[in-house]
């Protein structure tokens, strides 16, 4: 059997690919997507894992002895290519096919039950910008695992030997989480593009790193509520006053501002850092 197998080899593919095997696991090989031909991914597949990286015309027999079928492809395609897969007869009962959307369920699999198949979502809470890094990234991170028990439960199994945290997430609440997911990664990126544009220093967001550095560490010891500083959290309503009016003319960071400041409102009074009148003073200026 060819064990691991993964259609799509961009860098959620090519870095589990990586991790498994590093984890001892055998994988045979990635596969572009049907209709695709031979992209810059799948020359980075080979010469990260030293594993063949298949057009798809060429594939069903690495295909037909997976264990394992990961589709780690864009969300819209999961669906489209897991049903050219059962069209083409190239799976079979016993295996498991498994994408990583964080945002859709197994559910996106539902055709391969026609062959016997077992679905499988499974979502690394990573970010992944260099797959070659990804066995030491999922070291100590969390993987939510969703789809047929049996899966699940062999999910676990590979995730553990990641040395990664596996949790079971139900279907109804992965957009939910997949939100969460979004703003603790994406969102703080977009936030800074902000902050670089506010600065008005030389080295612009850069200055900003030791503050955020700072901020996640009190995160990781204390917590959101006890790690909670600044303005809101001692009620300074003027100075909150002072930065709602400089940034008048710049509606982005204005909408930014008001936004996370409502969130702060609500953190520093779950804190108990505000008063009842601090808190409506606040609420009325935000």
């Amino acid at each position: 059997m060819a064990g691991f197998v993964f259609v799509g080899p961009g860098r959620v593919g090519t870095g589990l690919a990586l991790a498994l095997s590093a984890a001892g696991y055998q994988v045979g090989g990635a596969v572009s997507r049907p209709n695709q031909s031979v992209t810059r991914s799948s020359n980075r597949f080979t010469e990260l894992t030293h594993l063949p990286a298949l057009q798809w015309m060429d594939a069903r027999s690495l295909i037909e002895q997976a264990d394992v079928v990961f589709l780690t492809v864009p969300d819209q395609a999961v669906t489209p290519v897991a049903q050219t897969l059962v069209d083409d007869g190239w799976l079979h009962r016993g295996q498991i096919v498994a994408h990583t959307s964080g945002a859709h369920s197994s559910a996106l699999l539902q055709c391969v039950e026609s062959v016997g198949a077992q679905k499988l979502s499974l979502h690394p809470l990573q970010t992944i910008a260099d797959p070659a890094k990804a066995p030491l990234l999922f070291t100590g991170a969390t993987f939510t695992a969703e789809g047929d028990e049996d899966a699940v439960t062999k999910a676990f199994e590979w995730v553990r030997a990641l040395g990664g945290i596996p949790v079971r997430l139900r279907a109804e609440d992965k957009a939910k989480y997949h939100a969460a997911a979004v703003l603790a990664s994406n969102a703080v990126l977009a936030l800074m593009g902000v902050v670089d544009e506010l600065a008005g220093l030389p080295n612009g967001w850069a200055a900003f790193l030791p503050l955020v550095e700072g901020a996640l560490n009190n995160l990781r010891t204390l917590g959101p509520k006890e790690a909670l500083t600044g303005p809101i959290e001692r009620g300074d309503i003027v100075t909150v006053q002072k930065h709602l009016d400089v940034l008048r003319d710049n509606p982005t960071a204005l909408l930014v501002y008001v936004a996370l400041g409502r969130a702060t409102v609500s953190l520093a009074a779950q804190k108990g850092s505000l008063s009842g009148a601090q808190r409506d003073a606040l609420e009325r200026l935000l």
